[in-house]
């Protein structure tokens, strides 16, 4: 019979361990009940809040798990991470490093600190934060891909693509195709090599162009993709594109699309770009110009302020709407809201001023999308799928970088080897939007 505090932990631990969460959760309310400041139980409590997207609550107990034991390494770990997945970067830095002095063996603390670093705009701390991990923790998958994407971010791109297959083990789903042999850069001529999408829609129009050098082998290449991006790439410079799920046909060999850059050793110094590789079409092209009719001179831009609220960097490379409005106040353009779907929810609260015109809700698709941006004499938005497509089509376009850029970026320069017509601006600090926006407003032309 369970019948003292002590036996309740022992119980809700061995439930965890046996898989039964429900039965260990109620057990830690149980004893929360007869000791408010056990920290075992807030901890345990916090973290499932956490995962249940209970922010709030989390934070409450977790606060509360430190305050009742300032000792204990992970209740401090738990706490930090919620805090800068909430932007408070100098809290969790400050609970990192009370963990690190009190466990300065423990591997996970030098994980999350390598986090902390990677968001902060530090890849080289990171890096050595997660090569601490490792040290004290060979096996560490997670602190091996955060070593693959340091190493990426600061150009060393064969060291981090080496390791980038980490991402597997922290992937919530299972690679596709695991049932058709892997290409890992065989002969492709005379062979059918199936290409498959598996990130964003940014990262598989980033890295379409990669199954060029594949067509140009002789290889035969079926594309897969999401339905919604067929049409950016059903022109047959990419291979026989599918829809994905749809049947395929026979195929010799299957590659992840993000495996590509590694497999044909692709260099920050000499990125594959032999102009834009997405055309918009013709017809729907002329169709969006008949509703975006040029005034004098004045330049039209285009514009959006979030991008996939799924991506798990969203929190840091999301401006927001009112993040951007003090460039709506530049008379001297025609502004064209580009937001669809995600994001317009600000609207209910910040509506955009009667100068912009917006188009979200008219777009009906990335085949409008393609179809508007040969009309826009600049683009601006943050890091996002959008971007991605205005540098694909070489258009001009401005992208928002947070200070947890995507590796692909890398440091420093306003310029990227992937697309020659995008212009980066980098925020200096995590979370300074409006000191980003301050510098973008200053480079409109007058």
């Amino acid at each position: 019979m369970v019948n003292s505090v002590g036996d309740m932990a022992r119980a809700a631990q061995a439930a965890m361990r046996g898989g039964q969460e429900g039965t260990a959760l109620r057990l830690w309310q149980q004893i929360l009940s007869v000791d408010p400041d056990h920290a075992v139980a807030l901890l345990a409590l916090g973290d499932a809040a956490r995962r249940t997207g209970q922010i709030q609550a989390a934070r409450d107990l977790l606060t509360r798990a430190v305050a009742s034991a300032p000792d204990l390494v992970s209740a401090r770990c738990a706490l930090a991470n919620l805090l800068l997945h909430q932007g408070e970067l100098a809290a969790a830095s400050a609970h990192l490093a009370v963990a690190a002095e009190r466990g300065p063996a423990i591997a996970y603390v030098w994980r999350d600190i390598g986090l902390l670093r990677r968001v902060a705009g530090d890849p080289a701390g990171a890096l050595l934060a997660f090569d601490r991990c490792l040290e004290l923790a060979p096996g560490d998958s997670a602190a091996s891909l955060g070593r693959s994407l340091a190493l990426l971010r600061l150009g060393r791109w064969r060291e981090g693509f080496e390791l980038y297959h980490h991402r597997w083990s922290v992937s919530a789903r299972p690679p596709r195709h695991q049932m058709i042999e892997a290409w890992r850069g065989q002969a492709p001529a005379g062979k059918t090599i199936l290409v498959w999408d598996e990130q964003g829609a940014g990262d598989t129009i980033m890295c379409a162009r990669l199954v060029r050098p594949l067509l140009a082998a002789g290889a035969q290449v079926i594309l897969e993709v999401p339905g919604a991006l067929v049409p950016l790439f059903a022109d047959g410079r990419h291979g026989q594109v599918v829809e994905r799920g749809a049947a395929l046909p026979p195929v010799d060999y299957a590659v992840p699309l993000l495996d590509l850059p590694g497999l044909l050793k692709v260099d920050p110094g000499a990125i594959p770009w032999s102009g834009p590789y997405i055309i918009a079409d013709p017809g729907r092209t002329t169709d969006w110009g008949r509703r975006l009719p040029r005034r004098g001179n004045r330049p039209r831009i285009g514009f959006s302020w979030a991008g996939n609220p799924a991506h798990p960097g969203d929190a840091w490379r999301t401006p927001g709407l009112v993040a951007l409005q003090p460039l709506l106040t530049h008379m001297g353009a025609d502004w064209y809201a580009m937001q669809v779907v995600s994001g317009r929810d600000a609207l209910g609260d910040h509506p955009l001023p009667d100068t912009v015109t917006d188009l979200g809700a008219e777009i009906g698709g990335w085949a409008d999308t393609a179809a508007i941006l040969p009309h826009l004499d600049l683009l601006i938005t943050p890091d996002s799928a959008l971007a991605h497509l205005a540098g694909a089509m070489g258009r001009p376009v401005w992208t928002l970088i947070a200070t947890d850029t995507d590796w692909r970026w890398l440091e420093g320069s306003a310029k990227t080897g992937w697309y020659p017509s995008m212009r980066l601006f980098r925020q200096r600090k995590c979370g300074d939007w409006a000191g980003l926006v301050t510098r973008v407003a200053a480079a409109l032309p007058a």
